[in-house]
């Protein structure tokens, strides 16, 4: 009895794969399409429960998050990849984001949603750009009805460390002062 094969699957570029097959959340940074894999996710929440913190801060670490009895910086995208920084957008999100041993926060000007296509679809992207688009794993091409956009997929711990330091880790009851 032979058995039929299934054609063997492509696999992503650079070990990018979501875990529900071509899951990616789109967000805007500066007016650009970006995305994450859908499966980092944890939280979109509102830009308003940041917590801006007294004294000079960096631009792309503008506060911290209060997260399930955790504290999180939050990074700010539109700071980092762009010419302004996300904080102060009107439908600014903070997207709260886990890989395999971290939790980030990541500021952005808006969401616009999951989109849903094959891995095989993404884009290959050579490696060696400087930060923060060094954090680009892939393009995604999008359809749109002027024929489309490219998005870029990015991998946020290397967004988060490349682009500056976070913040030092802040106590709960400091928040409270």
């Amino acid at each position: 009895m032979n058995a039929q094969r299934s054609p063997a699957t492509v696999p992503p570029p650079m070990d990018f794969a979501p875990s529900l097959a071509g899951s990616w959340l789109l967000f805007v940074v500066d007016g650009q399409a970006c995305a994450i894999d859908s499966r980092q996710l944890r939280q979109i929440a509102l830009a308003d429960s940041l917590i801006r913190l007294p004294g000079p801060r960096l631009a792309r670490w503008p506060g911290v998050l209060a997260w399930q009895q955790r504290v999180l910086g939050v990074f700010d995208c539109g700071a980092a990849m762009g010419r302004r920084p996300s904080l102060g957008a009107v439908a600014a999100r903070v997207l709260v984001v886990q890989d395999r041993s971290r939790l980030w926060a990541l500021l952005v000007d808006q969401v616009r949603g999951l989109h849903h296509d094959s891995p095989t679809r993404l884009i290959d992207v050579q490696p060696g750009l400087p930060p923060p688009w060094n954090a680009v794993r892939a393009l995604l091409p999008l359809p749109t009805d002027d024929g489309g956009e490219v998005c870029p997929v990015l991998h946020v711990p290397t967004l988060c460390q490349d682009g500056c330091a976070p913040p030092a880790p802040i106590h709960p009851a400091e928040l409270r002062a």
